[in-house]
């Protein structure tokens, strides 16, 4: 019976090993050729893209976390070389806000265009996936994964890591620096912070969102409310990743306060973070997109692709 109980709990504990060594691996890969209707709709938005996704490939992939199948997207510089990296969260749930060919065109290949290698995941249950997304729950594990998965990529220099999400996927931006200190950088957009808070502007979410992916909501759902909202955890978030916090100041998807709030938290533990708030702007900053994107790359320049110093967070100077 001893001798059972033991082989048992090994073969537990093997299969427990090996599907957390497999996480991030690519199964599937299958390059990515952008359509010319995407392709219009680029030029469209920013003529100056064209030129730029000429030295851009795209893939399309599906890649083992937690032993299912998830699907997600890479686009990276087609040198060869050794370039920095960031992983890219989508916002919504299910199939509002998943990526599509435009997206991973012109979101994705803008910011490989400024020399990273960009790996991005649909979450678990979406296109085709394998799993059942649980916004920020077991499915944050989608996006730690793809820490692994970089690994995969011949020009990905995996010492130099940036995370960056807009709305939900800024909510799992936050979930991914309490659980590791790898990332050099984050950018959000508009991160969900304060669950709460969001159902007092949005009732209809509960109903319509929390309750449909979140497992046992009502049971549980001070508890797991609280698990996704950073201003209650604002100290475990790894300090020695600097934030980049931008937010529209006439956003109804997730209002303003939610990011304020956590500013505050953040301040008051000396995390190192920017907060830039534009006014009258919407949830995707359309006001101010150009800004935007130039902060964003800024920012990641500064602390991911030329690893410069954490700033000083003490009070100091003349």
């Amino acid at each position: 019976m001893r001798h059972a109980l033991i082989i048992l709990l090994l073969s537990i504990f093997l299969k427990c090993f090996l599907s957390h060594a497999q996480n991030g691996k690519i199964i599937e890969k299958e390059r990515l050729i952008l359509s010319d209707s995407t392709m219009d709709k680029i030029h469209k938005a920013d003529s100056t893209m064209i030129k730029a996704l000429k030295n851009i490939e795209f893939f399309r992939i599906t890649y083992l976390s937690d032993s299912l199948k998830i699907k997600g997207f890479i686009a990276k510089p087609i040198q060869k070389g050794s370039f920095p990296c960031i992983i890219s969260n989508r916002g919504g749930t299910g199939e509002f806000g998943k990526w599509n060919e435009t997206g991973v065109g012109f979101f994705l290949g803008k910011i490989a265009s400024w020399g990273y290698v960009v790996v991005a995941s649909q979450y678990r249950g979406n296109d085709g996936g394998q799993g059942q997304e649980e916004r920020g729950g077991k499915d944050l594990n989608d996006v730690l994964s793809l820490i692994n998965t970089l690994e995969e990529i011949d020009n990905a220099d995996t010492s130099r890591i940036g995370i960056e999400g807009a709305s939900r996927g800024g909510m799992m931006t936050y979930l991914a620096l309490k659980k590791t200190c790898q990332f050099k950088a984050a950018v959000v957009l508009a991160g969900a912070a304060n669950a709460f808070e969001h159902l007092v502007h949005r009732p209809d979410f509960e109903e319509n969102v929390y309750a449909k992916v979140i497992p046992n909501y009502y049971k549980n759902k001070e508890k797991e409310l609280k698990a996704r909202s950073a201003v209650f955890w604002a100290d475990k978030m790894c300090k020695t990743t600097p934030i980049l916090i931008m937010q529209g100041s006439s956003d109804w998807r997730v209002p303003a306060s939610e990011s304020l709030e956590l500013l505050n938290k953040l301040y008051a533990y000396k995390h190192p973070v920017r907060y830039i708030l534009f006014e009258g702007a919407d949830h995707r900053i359309s006001e101010f997109r150009k800004e935007f994107f130039i902060q964003t790359k800024s920012f990641f320049d500064y602390y991911v692709k030329d690893l410069n110093k954490l700033p000083n967070m003490e009070l100091h100077g003349r």
